[in-house]
């Protein structure tokens, strides 16, 4: 501060820098990572100053009229053999993991998350699926096992209106592993 005090952030202003954040996901120029790190800063940011650097990078305004269609639904298949997902991508407002004899790895950390949630279904039989999601990411899980454990990792500090996962399904002989991913 070079004398002069710096100027506060109201929490309306804070609200209106996640909108921003959330929309530039849904856009695809945010990851759910990159998002989750930035909502986070942004609901502890004290002053402007603070504020300013979250959406520098980003261009002002709303989505030109020709941006993409989001996805709707993505499938992710093994049957013998291991199938993984991983890096930056697009993900799906619903996302159906169907794992037969064979391990499933999903890895959300750059994924580019749809506004709003997000929903994995899961459907494994004699198999183990990972999900690995950055934290400060709202993880709700919900997945039925049979002689299977399924193992939920802790979120740690889940800003309010951060990013929502929903996690669902049905494990027969495999394990479930839902972790999050820290610094």
């Amino acid at each position: 501060m070079s004398g002069e005090l710096e100027k506060r952030a109201s929490d309306a202003e804070r609200e209106q820098v996640v909108t921003l954040l959330r929309d530039a996901s849904a856009e695809g120029r945010l990851t759910l990572e990159e998002l989750a790190e930035r909502t986070a800063l942004a609901y502890r940011a004290r002053s402007h100053t603070a504020l300013e650097p979250l959406t520098a990078d980003l261009p002002a305004g709303a989505a030109s009229p020709a941006a993409p269609v989001p996805l709707r639904r993505r499938w992710l298949v093994g049957v013998f053999a291991p199938v993984g997902r991983s890096g930056r991508r697009a993900f799906a407002e619903r996302n159906i993991v169907i794992s037969l004899f064979a391990p499933v790895r999903l890895d959300l950390r750059q994924a580019q998350l749809p506004a709003g949630e997000a929903t994995v279904t899961i459907c494994s039989l004699f198999a183990p699926v990972f999900v690995t999601v950055p934290e400060h990411v709202e993880v709700e899980s919900s997945v039925v096992s049979v002689f299977g454990p399924v193992h939920e990792g802790s979120a740690g500090d889940v800003p309010p209106h951060a990013p929502r996962l929903r996690i669902r399904g049905l494990s027969v002989f495999g394990p479930v592993f839902v972790q999050t991913h820290r610094r």
